[in-house]
């Protein structure tokens, strides 16, 4: 295998994880998601005064995001930051070092990765004994041309800022104006996806627009507001039933569903394969993810879809010492002979499982292999309305939204942030919505 060619800067200020002089292995861990940050505390606290080990954790941003609850950030249910996370006090009262890095190329064979902050010309070798993959995905806005060029993404929180924005600033731009299809497609939201993640924002919008928007721009007819979720199918990874409920509510909340294949974006909105055009300025891409391109640039065996391919223990085909898991690892599901979903419940369990792996591996004592029963799933639709299926236990309505709500706020990281939370859902429930913009302007005037 051949090194990855970096080009030679000075080094200056401090180097992390320079190679240990002790006997303390290094475990550097990659990600700052559910995968990694769970992986590292999780091992972090089995080793704490017990073995000696160094644990490095590397992320793009120094914050770990709660994505299930993305779609109530977007829409403005809970406050944007009361999602976020900060790392370092997360991990560092655990002894975690931690580096807000992005990592450039891995070389396997000498055990280092090179990776620099955004802000620094300096690139950093940081060397491991061990390596954990939990980088996560992208979305794959490159199934359709333009899209990454004119759609938006719902994946990160600077997604859920933009995507508020946009809807608020297009019902400003509708109320100044008479002419009806202008405004026809200024208030036109087209999500693209109709998985999990495509059908709860779809479900959040019409909430923002109509439920809370709509009483506040008395000019605008409430029949202008166009929403169209554009997918083969209503969550069809889903149990029959709770998807045809699903499909129910959003077709009596006025949701158009369009299942023609998107073909293209562009500034005047959604292209269909059948040749049509969605008119519209605000076309939201939820339609599939792609691995990380650190991890798809590995010469190591993968899925199509572009995963690594791990066995029961997480441990990467070909290449000792290094491990995947959540987005970046394809692992088969002994219950089901499929790969497990990649989900943040996943997730969780395939970094609590990996942290007792790593543990063995320092102890001499026998490995556990993974072996994970999926809970169900929980789809929020908004509206005090949701379904769920767990484990063969199928709510719809206000009692699924409820349990939604309940097992997601204990599983937020901090006691502060479910307080932060709760307090947000129960000022909703007596107080309007904010809908002014979240926007930074670099020039100064009103």
């Amino acid at each position: 295998m051949t090194p990855p060619q970096v080009t030679a800067l000075p080094a200056a200020g401090r180097v992390l994880a320079r190679p240990s002089t002790s006997l303390a292995p290094r475990i550097v861990i990659l990600g700052g998601g559910f995968a990694g940050v769970t992986t590292a505390l999780e091992l972090a606290k089995r080793c704490a005064g017990v073995l000696p080990v160094q644990i490095t954790l590397v992320s793009e941003q120094n914050f770990f995001l709660f994505t299930p609850m993305l779609a109530e950030a977007a829409t403005g249910a809970v406050e944007t930051r009361h999602v976020l996370y900060p790392i370092r006090p997360l991990c560092g009262a655990w002894g975690v070092e931690f580096g807000e890095m992005s990592v450039e190329a891995i070389d396997l064979d000498r055990r280092r990765l090179i990776a620099r902050h955004s802000r620094s010309p300096i690139r950093q070798q940081v060397h491991y004994d061990k390596l954990v993959l939990a980088l996560g995905a992208t979305p794959n806005v490159a199934i359709a041309p333009g899209a990454a060029e004119h759609a938006l993404t719902f994946k990160g929180v600077g997604d859920a800022i933009r995507i508020r924005n946009q809807v608020i600033d297009l019902f400003e731009a509708a109320a100044l104006t008479d002419d009806p299809w202008t405004r026809r497609r200024l208030l036109t939201f087209v999500v693209v996806g109709a998985g999990h993640a495509g059908t709860e924002l779809i479900a959040a919008l019409e909430e923002l627009t109509r439920g809370i928007l709509l009483r506040h721009y008395p000019s605008i007819p409430q029949d202008n507001v166009r929403l169209i979720l554009v997918g083969s199918a209503v969550l069809p990874q889903t149990a029959t039933n709770l998807a045809a409920y699903t499909k129910e509510q959003l077709l009596r909340r006025g949701i158009e569903l369009e299942t023609a294949r998107a073909a293209g974006v562009s500034a005047e909105g959604l292209k269909l394969q059948d040749g049509r055009i969605i008119p519209s300025h605000c076309v939201i891409w939820t339609a599939g993810n792609r691995v990380s391109p650190v991890v798809a640039d590995l010469p190591l065996a993968k899925t199509r879809d572009g995963r690594l391919q791990v066995n029961e223990f997480f441990e990467v085909q070909g290449v000792p010492g290094v491990y995947a898991l959540g987005d970046n690892a394809s692992q088969t599901d002994p219950h089901s002979g499929a790969p497990y979903v990649a989900t943040a419940q996943v997730a969780i369990r395939q970094a609590r499982a990996l942290a007792g792996v790593l543990e063995a591996e320092l102890t001499g004592r026998e490995k556990r292999p993974f072996r994970f029963r999926v809970l169900g799933e929980m789809v929020p639709l908004s509206r005090r309305t949701a379904v769920a299926d767990l484990r063969g236990l199928k709510l719809v309505g206000f009692p699924a939204w409820f349990i939604w709500k309940t097992v997601y706020m204990l599983k937020l990281p901090t006691l502060a942030a479910r307080i932060r939370v709760v307090l947000d859902w129960t000022v909703e429930l007596f107080f309007e919505r904010d809908v002014s913009e979240l926007t930074v302007n670099e020039g100064h005037g009103g």
